[in-house]
């Protein structure tokens, strides 16, 4: 054999099996069809284009581009600035919903970013190929930390300009936990005296006539006391000491005043 042959041979083999690893990695797989979908997002998270989908952790395609579009808005008039193109295959599209969610992961700790799908209910409409739906925008971990350390500084801020009054509240709060314990220790040794226990007998008695009496006095006969009792009262407080011994003598009746 020619080396010329030897060499197309080898060629021919290699070229077969990159388009095995090709099929054996989802690269390429012509006999799967798929639908498209765009997903805007104003932060991609690292996404990147050939990124996998998957539905329920499933793979179930990848992402075919990503767009910038500075000047897009949602239907409601939302402003988002990327769009990310991907195909997924027709078998998950069916689970795939109006009401389904989407989000840009991490596979492990310092694994490859991926786009996660959550299915739909079967309440919620399919969604039409080509459509563009509103994903999840992943947290920032750089504006977390600052926000963390600026959260920080505010505290410690407050602290050292209020740090008399949070050493006294701390103080006071503290002799007000020891009062209530040796309270609570009183009220333990004298739980079971005698004197204590009629006077709560006492006591639940002299509630019931109390309520027993305000009863009373709610009813229209009470009502019709109070107002004599009141009207008595007005009277009396006109007269006076000489007045008094006048109307007594006039009847006839000798009475002393003191």
């Amino acid at each position: 054999m020619k080396p010329e042959a030897k060499v197309g041979l080898l060629f021919i083999f290699a070229v077969l099996l990159v388009i095995g690893f090709a099929f054996a990695l989802g690269v390429i797989s012509p006999m799967a069809s798929s639908h498209e979908l765009t997903i805007a997002y104003n932060f991609a998270g690292g996404i990147e284009v050939g990124s996998p989908v998957r539905v329920m952790g499933i793979k179930v395609g990848k992402v075919k581009s990503i767009q910038f579009s500075p000047d897009f808005k949602m239907s409601d008039g939302e402003e988002v600035k990327l769009k990310i193109k991907v195909a997924i295959e027709k078998k998950a599209w069916t689970s795939i919903r109006k009401d389904s969610q989407f989000y840009i992961n991490l596979a492990g700790v310092i694994g490859e970013k991926f786009l996660e799908v959550t299915p739909g209910s079967l309440s919620s409409e399919m969604l039409e190929p080509g459509q563009v739906v509103r994903g999840s925008d992943p947290p920032r971990i750089d504006q977390l930390i600052s926000q963390s350390y600026g959260l920080a500084g505010k505290i410690f801020d407050m602290v050292e300009k209020n740090e008399g009054s949070v050493v006294s509240t701390l103080e006071t709060m503290n002799k007000l936990v020891l009062n209530l314990n040796k309270l609570m220790i009183q009220m333990d040794k004298t739980a079971n005296a005698t004197d204590i226990g009629k006077l709560i007998k006492n006591l639940v008695v002299l509630s019931s006539d109390m309520a027993y009496f305000t009863q009373e006095l709610r009813t229209k006969e009470g009502e019709e006391t109070l107002k004599l009792v009141k009207e008595l009262i007005w009277r009396l407080d006109k007269l006076d000491a000489k007045a008094i011994k006048k109307f007594l003598q006039e009847e006839g009746i000798k009475a002393k005043l003191f």
